[in-house]
């Protein structure tokens, strides 16, 4: 039994391992990684902030017209980069799964749909400088030869599917990502970013945050880029799946990002999908067929920018004028920190800080 016991341990220790080599696939050395940036994100991928040599085989380097040149851990990021930035772009280069050494993209083979893991993908993508190459690893390990072009189309098909699997996995992410920031970090310097990689690179160069370790910093850094993510939903203002606008006649719960909401003592509440189309109807309600007064208001609220938290519209702070659009255009973007809303006035060209006292019907077309 004694015996049993233990070859049955052996056994499972063994499969770990195998599983964990099996996951790791695409990691080498520091040492072996030809890493072609040299800011503070030399080590990290632009797009989704992650290892670039733990994810080294699949590797993708783009150079713009310009001379920059950014590293991305995939072709799943690199889609995404072609997708905005296409007619930009010099040239693109891949790592070669065998050599390690980086390619030209447009004349390597790629094994698409390999039992090897795949990265930010279910379906793995490798690329080889050779077919040869290419169909030695397709006899171990199944998949089939595509061009760059090819695995580039089926990467890009993919993106949105894959990125509602992302976000799932990257919610307890975001939550434990906020609780650092809140306690680790100078709040008053958040702002908006375009990739968790971009987030990253802003908290390491701007120094927001103290004694960060390489997961802390991820998790900061995916928090930043989709807030969202991390929402309490306790906190939030909840909207039924059927209201509308009664300004513009839009499905509010579609935006959770803009909701405003105004309550009446003992009756329904008013939901908006921004804090413009709120006050064009809490000035003038009758244009919008309805005959309430101000003494009908029982609260009026409105969703913290950042935190996504439902807050006293009376004590906000609205930045107006900034390049920041909402579902309707230019938009009253809403804070509950002073500081905040300054800052973010700063970074997106606002005109002005206001209460809701400062709000007037000509700023609201």
């Amino acid at each position: 039994m004694k015996k049993s016991l233990i070859t049955l341990l052996f056994f499972i220790t063994l499969f770990a391992i195998n599983t964990n080599a099996q996951e790791m696939f695409q990691t080498v050395d520091l040492k072996e990684a030809t890493l072609v940036k040299e800011d503070s994100s030399k080590e990290f991928c632009n797009v989704c902030g992650m290892d670039l040599p733990k994810y080294y085989k699949t590797n993708h380097v783009t150079e713009f017209k310009n001379g920059h040149k950014e590293q991305y851990c995939s072709i799943h990021c690199q889609a995404q980069i072609h997708e905005d930035y296409e007619d930009k772009i010099k040239n693109i280069q891949v790592v070669d799964t065998n050599s390690l050494k980086l390619i030209d993209a447009k004349s390597a083979f790629y094994v698409v749909g390999s039992s090897k893991k795949g990265t930010m993908s279910a379906v793995s993508k490798y690329a080889f400088l050779t077919k040869n190459e290419a169909e030695k690893f397709i006899k171990e390990f199944g998949g089939e030869i595509h061009t760059f072009d090819e695995t580039l189309k089926i990467a890009k098909d993919g993106l949105e599917k894959e990125k509602k699997i992302l976000d799932e996995k990257r919610i307890p992410v975001a939550k434990k990502g906020k609780k650092i920031f809140e306690s680790m970090c100078d709040i008053n310097q958040m702002k908006d970013f375009n990739s968790i990689g971009e987030a990253k690179q802003y908290l390491i160069d701007n120094k927001i945050c103290n004694n960060l370790d390489a997961q802390m910093l991820q998790a900061v850094s995916v928090y930043l880029y989709n807030p969202i993510l991390a929402r309490d939903n306790s906190k939030a203002i909840k909207v039924p799946e059927d209201a509308k606008c009664p300004v513009c006649g839009m499905f509010v719960a579609k935006y959770p990002k803009w909701v405003a909401q105004i309550k009446l003592r003992n009756t329904h509440s008013h939901y908006f999908d921004g804090v413009k189309d709120m006050m064009k109807f809490y000035i003038e309600p009758s244009k919008y067929n309805h005959n309430h007064s101000k003494e009908d208001i029982l609260q009026i609220n409105v969703t913290d920018y950042y935190s996504l938290d439902s807050i006293d519209a009376k004590e906000a702070f609205y930045v107006i004028g900034s390049n920041v659009y909402g579902p309707m255009g230019e938009e009253l973007i809403p804070f509950k920190n002073e500081t905040q809303a300054k800052k973010f006035m700063e970074d997106h060209f606002g005109k002005k800080v206001l209460k809701f006292e400062d709000i007037k019907k000509e700023m609201l077309f």
